[in-house]
């Protein structure tokens, strides 16, 4: 309630007041995995609103405390395909604050870890949309820091694999604004891409999608839907 009030002071007093509840009860039943995993989920809230606050060292200790609860529990217990999902969520945390921090390798090496687990548990489960939208996730922050790289190419392939999950999850679910929202998203990726590559019948396809998209789920006058029109606006050609 205080993160969604914007009182991030309020936010980090109470993520770490719980934590240090939760990091008694983990110490006292070591063996607990459940408490081990719920102190786990304290170090990555704690994380976030540093992060939010611009206290990146905070944030990546906080990261780093979180992932190595997590490695230890997936590592206890490969079968479990919620552990495996946590430690994966956690390598991009991890890369998400590298990014943050300019070290744009050690975010590339968190994502790529992140990005083989998110693809065993999807091809383990093909049915499980929720897996499906990790990988895409996974995927997309892999082509982020590629282009943030200037590696056009390893971006172009991972942007291309994402998009290719969220059209068929769209599809499958043409009343989840999730979906919908997040085949936005990709197109916008590609759309940046194609402009960067300086294909401008291309970035025009995806931001016109992306634009069509969006003003499906939330207007015309939607803050995003201007802001792809702007981008349309701002490439040369007709339209």
């Amino acid at each position: 309630m205080a993160v969604a009030a914007g009182d991030s002071h309020a936010a980090r007093q109470a993520y770490q007041d719980s934590h240090d509840i939760l990091a008694r009860l983990a110490e006292t039943d070591s063996g607990n995995a459940q408490a081990q995993r719920d102190l786990s989920i304290a170090f990555e809230k704690v994380g976030n609103v540093a992060a939010a606050a611009g206290d990146l060292k905070a944030a990546r200790q906080a990261y780093h405390d979180s992932h190595t609860i997590r490695a230890r529990l997936a590592q206890a217990d490969p079968g479990n395909a919620q552990a495996q999902r946590d430690l994966s969520v956690s390598m991009n945390k991890v890369g998400d604050v590298a990014v943050a921090a300019g070290d744009l390798p050690a975010a590339r090496t968190a994502y790529q870890h992140s990005l083989d687990i998110a693809t065993r548990l999807a091809h383990a489960d093909p049915g499980n949309a929720q897996a499906q939208r990790d990988l895409s996730v996974s995927l997309e922050k892999v082509g982020d820091v590629a282009l943030m790289a200037g590696d056009l190419q390893a971006a172009r392939q991972a942007y291309e694999d994402s998009h290719d999950i969220r059209v068929r999850l769209a599809q499958a679910d043409l009343g989840n604004a999730q979906a919908q929202r997040d085949l936005s998203i990709s197109h916008g990726k590609l759309g940046d891409l194609a402009e960067r590559r300086e294909d401008t019948a291309q970035a025009i396809h995806h931001f016109t999608q992306a634009r069509a998209l969006i003003t499906a789920l939330l207007g015309p006058d939607h803050d995003d839907t201007r802001y792809y029109q702007q981008r349309l606006d701002d490439l040369p050609g007709e339209r």
